[in-house]
């Protein structure tokens, strides 16, 4: 039986079942970052790409890996005693949740401040927390050896994010820290970022905290607002079907964002790398996200190949029973696709039958029905609406005809030999 491909919601996922590879794209849209890439979440189908696979520096945009791990690690109500060395090991002008040392946060506070406002230090901590789910007094003071704790500690957790990259699926990515401040070592893809973003999709709560435009600490009445300008509605780059995700930038970076939008139960996803402020102060991050958006809600049009419990072909079982030996072959699940506006597309599909012997039983697998499209494979498997049994006058005959067969080949043998 053949391995049945399915779209999938990437998220997949679950996983690891990666993006189709094929781009739909056949025209320029005039992206100026560096890298990108468009993918509908629903049908796990890339729409368009470009240097999808260059290893660039993803910035705050790995906070969404440490997100993952925190919540799979961690109960979100833990509290978590901030070290001096996770607040004070952020490099001048990178931004900060200013959080105090000494003091206690939740899990939950201490990501919310990490994904919206972006917080290194609140990410640092976070890790350092992971990284010692083991040893909770470890040491959090300013001494030496607290240091040294600590970078050792930021080195088990990126060893621990580099071992679910992997098993996402990413095959270009490492990294060497939980928030992306710069490192040369420190690198992914586009399409790797994807697959982070479609295996975070199904955590509700990663969700939730990255759909927010705000928050607001309790404990220092401090309100933290998003970098997602795509979010905001007084921004100039507000797009009013987003609904998140994350952002980053460094100056080796360039400008990046994961994004996703919603709209007529459509989900995308943006991954742009390297983007760059144009001379007109145009922020080429949010304008190529804007313009890839449309081009996937736009561009193309949901299609149902077939449905559920389709009747895709009638066979007649030559060994069946006169009463049963006519059968209906359905399909087992349905399938969509999504196929460019105005282009026309050969959906002929191919159908293997792998049983047509009886007895076969009621619901039996019969077949396979694929149909493959621009390189995209969307496969069901076929099954039987009835039970086929075996008709005792063909076995009968069957038995005669191998009789007469094996009693026809010596005089055939005998035949030859007398001629010559």
């Amino acid at each position: 039986m053949k391995i049945r491909f399915k779209c999938i919601t990437i998220l997949i996922l679950f996983f690891c079942t990666f993006f189709s590879s094929v781009s739909f794209a056949s025209e320029d849209l005039n992206i100026d970052s560096g890298a990108c890439i468009l993918v509908d979440m629903n049908y796990g189908q890339i729409l368009y790409e470009k240097n999808s696979s260059d290893k660039l520096y993803p910035a705050s945009t790995t906070k969404l890996m440490t997100a993952i791990l925190v919540s799979e690690k961690c109960n979100l109500n833990d509290d978590v005693t901030i070290s001096y060395w996770a607040v004070n090991s952020v490099p001048s002008g990178y931004s900060s949740g200013k959080i105090s040392p000494g003091k206690s946060y939740t899990v939950e506070e201490l990501l919310n401040i990490t994904m919206i406002a972006s917080a290194n230090d609140a990410a640092f901590a976070l890790a350092e927390h992971i990284a010692n789910l083991d040893n909770p007094n470890y040491l959090k003071n300013s001494s030496s050896d607290a240091k040294k704790s600590f970078e050792e500690s930021i080195n088990k957790f990126s060893e621990m994010m580099n071992q679910k990259a992997k098993e996402i699926g990413c095959l270009n990515s490492n990294f060497v820290n939980p928030n992306g401040i710069h490192n040369e070592n420190h690198y992914s893809t586009a399409y790797d970022l994807a697959l982070i973003r479609a295996y975070a999709y199904s955590n509700m709560h990663i969700r939730l905290i990255c759909s927010k435009t705000t928050y607001t600490l309790s404990k220092n009445s401090v309100e933290y607002k998003s970098t997602n300008q795509l979010l905001v509605r007084d921004s100039n780059y507000y797009y009013e079907y987003a609904n998140g995700l994350k952002t980053g930038y460094t100056d080796p970076a360039g400008h990046c964002i994961i994004a996703t939008a919603s709209k007529d139960d459509r989900n995308l996803l943006v991954v742009i790398l390297n983007g760059y402020t144009l001379e007109d102060d145009t922020a080429t991050r949010e304008t190529d996200c804007i313009n890839l958006f449309n081009y996937g809600f736009d561009c193309f049009s949901p299609t149902e190949l077939i449905h559920e419990g389709d009747v895709i072909r009638k066979i007649n079982i030559f060994n069946g029973t006169m009463s049963t030996k006519s059968l209906d072959l359905i399909c087992t699940d349905s399938l969509h696709c999504l196929i460019p506006k105005g282009k026309v597309v050969d959906v002929t599909p191919n159908i293997e039958l792998i049983n047509t012997i009886a007895p076969i039983a009621n619901k039996q697998i019969v077949g396979t029905i694929t149909y493959n499209i621009d390189g995209i494979k969307y496969s069901s498997n076929l099954i039987a609406t009835h039970d086929v049994y075996s008709s005792n006058v063909t076995h009968i005959l069957i038995v005669l005809f191998g009789i007469f067969i094996i009693l026809l080949i010596p005089v055939i043998v005998l035949s030859i030999k007398d001629r010559y």
